[in-house]
């Protein structure tokens, strides 16, 4: 018997392949765009933080996620979620700040995951492009109509201009496109989102992709690019202080942020008003108040725009005491009314400094900021005041 011969099918026709995408073909030919979507949406991936969200894409290997910097570098948690769902959490491994790009570690290989190729060619003004990303992603809490339209949005625009490591786009780009792909027909990276120039329209700028591949060799090799000190702003704003007595004025503070989460704050105030007289004879008294606060603390994050800080610190007074007092010349008599008395009002002035350790908390919500603090008087509880602060942040 002859030996088995498998069947074996003749090979089919092979078609010819067909011409390449050609990038400067006419915006509105879109055919490419569904097709390039289809290709490259399950390699982006959506990223939050405790700060918001962005967006980022498995690059060189599918254990890490390029991005752009601003997106991570101040965060404290970092979730990468796939569009099936999956969520890891992640850490930066290497970053420019100059070019404004990133890697996420995911600490594992992510079975599954597909690579986006970078492109290393030349590119040119006019070629049209696709972005992938969350513009205003976690907007559908508050507004449900909107879920499923903010997240892994494709935006079609043409490069405007081309510089070095950077090219410009027109491509609608918003809050939460940062570190997205930013794509040619065939799907290959150009760059990656950056940011939208303030208040210009239509102008977006892309940090280029070989400035993602310059941060292979820097894997694990830089220290985390969080700052230690961070300037944390003005505040302007009206104080209150009230014990047994109520004065107000402004305040004027400023402050900075150890590793983000422990403010500390320096605050100036000139507060002042009119109080009981506490002698007969003393007919106005008016107390002014300058005052010094230095504060640490920790803040709590609440959602997107909120933070909530309970603090320690110490507070400074020095107090003048104003008093007007009449006084009456007691040896003129009258003998015949009417009668009109000699006498003067004599102004004198005590002055008092205090040092008083206090306790209290600060809600910031945008840039307004409300804060309350006991501040107690050892010498004596009656004498401990209450601050209130209404105040914006700058």
């Amino acid at each position: 018997m002859p030996p088995f011969a498998p069947d074996v099918a003749a090979p089919a026709p092979v078609a010819p392949a067909g011409p390449a995408p050609d990038p400067s073909a006419p915006p509105n030919d879109r055919a490419w765009l569904k097709k390039v979507y289809e290709q490259v949406a399950g390699s982006v991936v959506l990223i939050e933080t405790e700060l918001g969200t962005g967006s980022g894409f498995f690059f060189y290997s599918t254990r890490y996620v390029a991005t752009a910097l601003h997106v991570v570098d101040d965060a404290e948690t970092i979730i990468v979620s796939a569009t099936d769902g999956r969520r890891w959490e992640g850490r930066v491994v290497a970053y420019s700040k100059e070019h404004d790009v990133a890697l996420v570690d995911l600490g594992q290989e992510v079975p599954g995951a597909h690579l986006l190729p970078p492109y290393r060619g030349e590119v040119q003004i006019g070629e049209t492009v696709a972005v992938i990303g969350h513009p205003f992603s976690g907007l559908e809490r508050s507004l449900p109509r909107l879920r499923g339209l903010l997240n892994w949005s494709l935006t079609q625009g043409v490069v405007g201009a081309v510089a070095g490591s950077w090219l410009q786009t027109d491509a609608a780009i918003n809050p939460g496109n940062s570190g997205g792909p930013v794509l040619n027909q065939r799907g290959e990276v150009l760059g990656v989102v950056s940011a939208k120039l303030t208040n210009a329209s239509g102008i977006g700028m892309i940090a280029r992709i070989a400035r993602v591949e310059d941060l292979i060799p820097k894997i694990g090799k830089q220290p985390p690019p969080r700052e230690l000190v961070a300037f944390d702003g003005l505040e302007l704003g009206f104080a209150l202080n009230w014990a047994d007595v109520v004065i107000d004025g402004f305040d004027l503070g400023a402050g900075v942020r150890f590793v983000k989460r422990y403010p500390v704050m320096v605050r100036f105030g000139f507060l002042g008003g009119d109080v009981e007289p506490e002698d007969p004879v003393v007919v106005a008294t008016r107390l002014e108040r300058f005052s010094a606060e230095v504060t640490g603390g920790y803040s709590l994050p609440l959602g997107d725009y909120a933070e909530l800080s309970p603090n320690l610190g110490v507070a400074f007074f020095y107090d003048r005491w104003h008093d007007s007092s009449l006084r009456i010349d007691q040896t003129f008599a009258c003998a015949t009314p009417p009668c009109f008395v000699d006498g003067k009002v004599v102004r004198s002035t005590d002055l008092e400094f205090r040092v008083l350790p206090l306790i209290g908390a600060t809600l910031d919500i945008g840039h307004l900021r409300l804060s309350y603090a006991y501040e107690l008087d050892l010498s004596g509880s009656d004498r401990s005041q209450h601050r209130a602060l209404f105040a914006l942040t700058l």
